[in-house]
Parts: C-alpha cells; structure tokens; sequence
C-alpha cells in the first residue's frame, strides 16, 4: 500500500473515532460521554420521541425542568443538562468533550498501532498529520 494512501486512511479512520467520542449520540459512548463530560448536549431523536412533552415548551429560551432533567431551547434545538459523575474531574470533562484534544490522543494511539502493525515512515511526523488533518475534519460543524 502506499504511504500517501496509509496516511489517507488513518486520517478518516482517526475522523470517525474522534467524532465517534466526542458528537455522535450512539448510546454506550453517549451515556460514557454524560458521566464524563456532563453539561448541555442537544437531544437525541430518541429522547425526543419518548418525551413528546419537550416539543410543547415552546420557543422561549427559559430553562425548563422535566423528566429529562432540565432543558432549555439553545440555537434553536432542545438541549438537556447532564451532570457529569462525582468521580469525573473537570480536566477530563474538557479532554473527552474537545474535538482536537480527543483527535490527539486518538491520532497517537492509531498511529502506534499502524506503525507496531504495518510500519510507518516517521511516526511523529505521522502522528502530526494525522492530528491536524482529521481534528480539521472532526471540528467543523458540517462534519
């Protein structure tokens, strides 16, 4: 395979781990996202369903409180307050919730497996371009 493809590669790879982490709503890594990050996060098309209850809070931006805990409209989407488990500490809220950051460590431990696996050039050099171009990709919001 060629290198420019093997980078290519890692990079969406590490794209999709990192949005994987840090926005996607799939429930085992979103219920460890809440216990380790907390704080505001839109709600999932499943928790709009079972809650048709929320769409009838109107469009004002008061904070509401409900079976879902309390919720508020932001930027036109219903949004719900997790509280992050006692055990969390704040650097590691910020860590898990951060697209670079989470792109970072994903990017680091993907690159030593590729490299342990299959051998890369320059892993450092690697590691940086994989970084930087999948933590672009990862932060935007079209993404």
């Amino acid at each position: 395979m060629p290198v420019w493809l093997l980078i290519a590669c890692m990079i969406l790879a590490n794209y999709r781990a990192s949005r994987l982490a840090v926005r996607d709503d799939f429930p085992p890594v979103l219920w460890l996202r809440d216990r380790l990050a907390g704080g505001w996060r839109p709600l999932t098309t499943r928790e709009l369903e079972r809650h048709p209850e929320v769409g009838d809070l109107g469009t004002d931006t008061a904070t509401h409180h409900i079976r879902l805990g309390t919720v508020m409209r932001i930027d036109g989407r219903m949004n719900r307050y997790v509280r992050r488990a006692k055990w969390s500490p704040y650097w590691l809220a910020e860590l898990v919730s951060c697209p670079w950051c989470v792109s970072g460590w994903l990017a680091a431990a993907l690159t030593a497996a590729v490299d342990l696996t299959v051998g890369v050039p320059a892993p450092f050099l690697v590691w940086g371009a994989v970084w930087a171009a999948s933590a672009l990709l990862a932060s935007r919001e079209w993404a």
